[in-house]
């Protein structure tokens, strides 16, 4: 009988494998090797299980977050994760969304099973594990991720150094009929490079925007599994245009860019309530989140009674949001980052961090932090670099007093 099996594996971002383990099952460990398409071992992968919903039928009006697990792997490629409790368990490669690496293949008790191309980035792969199972020798094989890797260069030729710049990829199929485009804002390095991951073959183009200064690359065909390093783009040096009075309506690349931009910056409503203003605001980390509060005067969220929640959810949107409460700040008493006292909670069954770890162990420099996990209401504390915090984009800020027409 032949034990492989050719099946779909899930992505996150990059790929994902999805397991089913028993509800309340012993602990369980998943050991073995990541290799590359060669055979040779590859060190320094991240491996995690993240944070996610489920619900038991002991608390079905009362979903929980599991905590995450991770684990780096070593010079021979070995990884270890143990303590497995979870139902169900995804296995993802970090960090989130911009993984150096894409899993190919997976090897697990003797079965092989492979990547079907056909199926696209999303396909699935789900079976269980016994409860209390050690699961080892499982080899993970991975390639390096397609990607474009490009420097942005100032009109005079030097680097823009550790700006943060304006972004489009614009994808044409290889064999034609349509494509795509996405955009968004990336920080380059002290260098000005930046780095751009894809999910398939296709042509590219890559526009860039700083301060009204723009460029464009010319058509990159990228083949399956290859990359393209050494793309260069330099800005054009002109001056942001004025805008022309006499031209009616705008058009539809600009108006998507300004809807663009006040989804990332956000626009200020007022609780009727209490007449404090609200903003939600596009963040890579809850550390700029808090660096923007700053600049704008403001705070992360204080959320005092379960009404200013409800109000916060259904004016900005069942996401995952920063909020101003860290575990230094509940030691002794409790209180919000900017001073007021914490006189309401809605933790999320315990007040467990993500990666596993109870509130008040964590060290100084691994700081707690809190998000509000949209589709439940609940709290849930984690730490910066957790997939928890990797998949927490957002934050709401907040100002008692809001002066219209006050500059930001």
């Amino acid at each position: 009988m032949n034990r492989s099996a050719v099946l779909s594996l899930t992505f996150i971002a990059n790929v994902v494998l999805l397991f089913s383990l028993s509800l309340r099952s012993v602990a369980t460990t998943f050991s073995g090797r990541v290799v590359d398409e060669m055979g040779k071992p590859v060190a320094g992968v991240e491996l995690s299980l993240p944070a996610f919903r489920v619900t038991t039928p002991q608390d079905q009006d009362e979903p929980v977050f599991l905590p995450s697990q991770q684990a780096e792997t070593n010079e021979g490629g070995e990884f270890l994760i143990s303590e497995i409790t979870s139902p169900s368990v995804q296995l993802v490669l970090l960090p989130y969304r911009t993984a150096a690496y894409e899993i190919r293949a997976a090897t697990i008790e003797g079965v092989s099973f492979y990547i079907d191309e056909h199926w696209g980035p999303y396909s699935r792969l789900t079976f269980a594990i016994a409860p209390g199972t050690e699961v080892k020798d499982v080899k993970i094989t991975v390639r390096p991720r397609m990607r474009i890797r490009g420097r942005v260069l100032s009109a005079d030729g030097t680097p823009l150094r550790n700006e943060r710049i304006g972004i489009r990829i614009e994808r044409r199929k290889i064999e034609g009929g349509g494509g795509g485009s996405g955009g968004g804002t990336r920080d380059l390095d002290a260098e000005g490079y930046f780095v751009e991951y894809v999910e398939r073959p296709a042509y590219y183009n890559i526009s860039v925007e700083y301060q009204g200064q723009s460029a464009t690359s010319e058509e990159i065909l990228l083949k399956d599994g290859e990359r393209h390093e050494d793309l260069v783009l330099t800005l054009d040096g002109k001056p942001p245009p004025k805008p022309d009075p006499a031209v009616a309506g705008v058009p539809d690349r600009e108006r998507f860019q300004a809807a663009w931009n006040r989804d990332r910056q956000g626009m200020w409503a007022i609780n009727p309530e209490n007449r404090h203003a609200y903003k939600r605001m596009y963040c890579e980390s809850r550390e700029e989140a808090h660096t923007r509060a700053v600049e704008q005067e403001a705070h992360l969220v204080a959320i005092n009674d379960a009404a200013e929640q409800a109000w916060l959810l259904e004016v900005f949107g069942r996401e995952n949001y920063w909020i101003g409460l860290t575990d230094a700040s509940k030691a002794e008493n409790p209180h919000w980052d900017n001073g007021e006292p914490l006189t309401y909670t809605n933790w999320s069954q315990t007040e467990e961090t993500a990666d596993g770890e109870g509130v008040g162990q964590q060290a100084e420099a691994h700081q707690g932090y809190t998000v509000l996990i949209g589709l439940t209401g609940k709290w849930q504390e984690t730490r910066q670099g957790s997939p928890l915090a990797r998949l927490t984009e957002r934050a709401i800020l907040e100002k008692p007093h809001f002066t219209v027409g006050a500059p930001e």
